[in-house]
């Protein structure tokens, strides 16, 4: 009979162990937090180990890619450059927000001069990123550079830069990144 006690007893240990475990991982470690930095166009701005300089964005319902492409809501092309305080890297993701929160990434199938470039410890680097919005979005539009992706376990910072977004006429193209000059942005 004491052997049972004694089984119970453990269960029962193991049970309110695992009870606080869970309380203290949601309490304190998978908090969500992430630091938000908030820039604007034409100024440098660190966020994490990078530094970003976002000089604008166009828009226009077409794009150059070999052939004109047409978006039934509208293509948004943002200029930006960027490089890192200490190794080589590349930011994780960098998205677009409207003004009533839906993201929009970069879209897939245009090639690698649309995405994201790897950039060096104080070596800059311009290009341009992609983003395929709904035309009521153009208006309101917020870039949002994660250096890491946001992950509820891990603390992390992000970058916000509202942008202010021109119409063009003609149809937009994309550029590879190039590494800019000592003192150039």
């Amino acid at each position: 009979m004491s052997r049972r006690w004694a089984v119970a007893a453990l269960l029962s240990a193991a049970v309110v162990a695992g009870g606080v475990a869970n309380a203290i991982d949601d309490r304190y470690v998978a908090s969500g937090w992430h630091t938000v930095e908030r820039g604007e166009e034409g100024a440098d701005v660190r966020v994490a180990n990078f530094q970003v300089h976002v000089h604008g964005a166009v828009t226009s319902t077409r794009l150059e890619d070999g052939d004109v492409v047409t978006s039934p809501g509208a293509f948004v092309v943002v200029d930006l450059s960027y490089a890192t305080t200490d190794a080589w890297d590349s930011p994780e993701e960098v998205v677009l927000i409207d003004g009533a929160g839906r993201e929009f990434g970069e879209p897939s199938g245009f090639g690698s001069a649309a995405r994201a470039w790897e950039a060096g410890p104080d070596i800059w680097s311009r290009g341009t990123l992609l983003f395929e919005v709904s035309a009521d979005a153009v208006d309101d539009l917020t870039l949002e550079f994660r250096p890491q992706s946001p992950d509820a376990r891990l603390p992390s910072a992000v970058l916000r830069v509202p942008l202010t977004v021109t119409a063009a006429t003609e149809p937009l193209t994309v550029g590879r990144a190039r590494i800019l000059a000592e003192g150039e942005r």
